[in-house]
């Protein structure tokens, strides 16, 4: 499914604050809405980046990572 193919994780490292989590919880919920949206057409790559960068997701590292996972896909 696509949206297994584009998703982006954002991971939680162990001993942090309270307010690391609550970061990191606003940021996967910007991915996660992001990642469906997109899937739905309901927005554009383009803004499908734009949330991803909003939430802090280095684009740089994050694309060659989804083209290979497409590949392998065979799309």
């Amino acid at each position: 499914m696509l949206t297994d193919l584009i998703k982006c994780e954002i991971f939680l490292a162990p001993q942090v604050s309270q307010e690391e989590i609550s970061d990191l919880i606003k940021r996967e919920e910007i991915t996660s809405l992001a990642n469906y949206r997109f899937a739905k057409g309901e927005i554009s790559f383009q803004d499908y980046l734009d949330c991803l960068e909003i939430a802090g997701v280095c684009i740089d590292e994050y694309l060659p990572i989804v083209n290979a996972n497409c590949q392998l896909a065979g799309f």
